[in-house]
């Protein structure tokens, strides 16, 4: 049987352990927040990454269109030089035929000048009888002088034309080299920019990986913290902090309305996650309430719901990684 001092004894270890675990769970707490903190700042930091990524990825969209539409105007060009050196490459042709033309013009004034001349000599040799003959030899004479004239200026004028023509037929071929190579570079522009569209996608497919890893450790950390705030509460035998309902904590806001649902809306787990999530802050606040009517925190409500806040916590940890799980796989 224990004597009035053993009783007191045990009691005063008692306390003594009491007061040894509530400073553990102080300093747990207080080491749990630097890291709680430490994560939201790299939740923080990823989220302005993958958003400078999406600029990035509007970016390189903007580039690869524009590449696009430099290189359908580049192949435009190319085709219209093409057609415009057809056309004078032809024109060449005819120039060459007009060339030949005008040569055999000239050979045959030649030959006729030389015609009319044997025929004024013979004119002069019959004497008064070939004086008519002679005057007409004298004009076809004046006249092949005259073909022979216009025909050179036609020659001159033809070379003229036809160097032009060359210059403008080597400034098309020159031009053409010239799109080929600006359709060659746009080309292996735009294979530049795809390239980096995808390294950029794996990025951000990366980053928003790392960061939807890095949430759900900060959630699981914030339901360990909660935790460790509701121990504190029924240590204490009063309410360690503030209480907010599932919907106002960093988890809730992050499943109804932030980055959790446009990511993992379809996801299967994640329609799952409300419910223990729920329960979770349920149980604090039953235990708040018994605290409040001052039940003992010894008490089998008080115990009851505890166990049930740290059901409710496991299946939310359980149904994070399936989420995670889920998506990872999905992509």
């Amino acid at each position: 049987m224990l004597t009035i001092n053993e009783d007191d004894d045990k009691a005063a270890d008692a306390h003594a352990l009491v007061a040894i675990l509530r400073d553990e769970n102080v300093r747990l707490k207080q080491a749990l927040a630097a890291i709680q903190a430490n994560l939201a700042k790299s939740v923080e930091l990823n989220t302005v990454n993958v958003e400078n990524c999406q600029e990035i990825e509007s970016n390189c969209t903007e580039l690869a269109e524009d590449s696009d539409a430099i290189d359908r105007d580049t192949n435009a060009f190319s085709e219209a030089v093409a057609e415009i050196r057809s056309v004078v490459e032809a024109n060449d042709e005819q120039l060459k035929t007009m060339t030949s033309f005008v040569t055999f013009i000239t050979e045959i004034a030649s030959q006729t000048k030389l015609l009319a001349l044997n025929a004024t000599i013979e004119a002069a040799r019959a004497g008064e009888a070939g004086a008519g003959f002679s005057v007409v030899a004298q004009e076809v004479k004046n006249l092949s002088t005259e073909t022979q004239s216009a025909v050179e200026k036609i020659r001159r004028s033809i070379e003229t034309i036809t160097e032009n023509s060359s210059t403008v037929s080597q400034r098309m071929r020159d031009l053409d080299d010239r799109g080929n190579e600006i359709s060659q570079t746009v080309t292996a522009l735009n294979t530049k920019v795809q390239n980096t569209r995808a390294m950029n996608a794996k990025s951000t497919r990366q980053i928003v990986g790392a960061n939807d890893t890095v949430f759900m450790s900060l959630a699981k950390l914030d339901h360990v913290v909660w935790k460790v705030n509701t121990y504190l509460s029924v240590i204490d035998g009063q309410p360690a902090f503030d209480y907010v309902d599932h919907h106002n904590c960093r988890l809730g806001k992050w499943y109804e309305g932030g980055d959790g649902k446009r990511s993992f809306a379809e996801v299967p787990s994640f329609q799952g996650l409300e419910s223990p999530h729920a329960l979770v802050h349920q149980a604090t606040s039953e235990i708040f309430a018994l605290l409040d009517s001052d039940v003992s925190p010894a008490d089998p409500t008080v115990r009851s719901s505890i166990e049930e806040m740290e059901r409710g916590s496991d299946e939310v940890f359980d149904r994070l990684d399936r989420i995670l799980n889920e998506k990872s796989m999905s992509l």
